[in-house]
């Protein structure tokens, strides 16, 4: 824990998001979740909001590319910035946490692609 942090549980939505095949928000969200170190990250902050450098350290990659997913990730809507703390250094971090506790993946056709 951060010397300056003061972390709270910032608390999940309720209901499931549903995203609708065929639509862009649909591949983004597939792209984001396309690598095992995207899913390694979300998974890691579906409990506790985490820095971008704690990411890092428990999902084992670099800054840089924790850093690349995470903004992919927030992008389409999984993950969100809660909160800012404070290093021991004074900068100034984001803390990570995911957002859906669902989220549905809706391939029904709807009107407009029935024949």
């Amino acid at each position: 824990m951060h010397a300056l942090s003061t972390r709270t549980n910032p608390g999940k939505e309720s209901q499931p998001r549903t995203v609708q095949f065929g639509t862009d928000t649909f591949s983004d969200v597939l792209d984001a979740l396309g690598s095992d170190t995207a899913r390694s990250i979300l998974q890691s902050v579906q409990t506790q909001p985490l820095t971008a450098s704690e990411i890092a350290d428990r999902v084992d990659t670099s800054i840089q590319n924790a850093s690349y997913h995470l903004r992919t990730l927030t992008d389409v809507g999984l993950v969100r910035v809660v909160d800012t703390v404070y290093s021991e250094k004074g900068c100034e971090m984001n803390l990570y946490y995911a957002v859906d506790t669902a989220l549905l993946l809706e391939t029904t056709p709807t009107e407009e692609y029935v024949d």
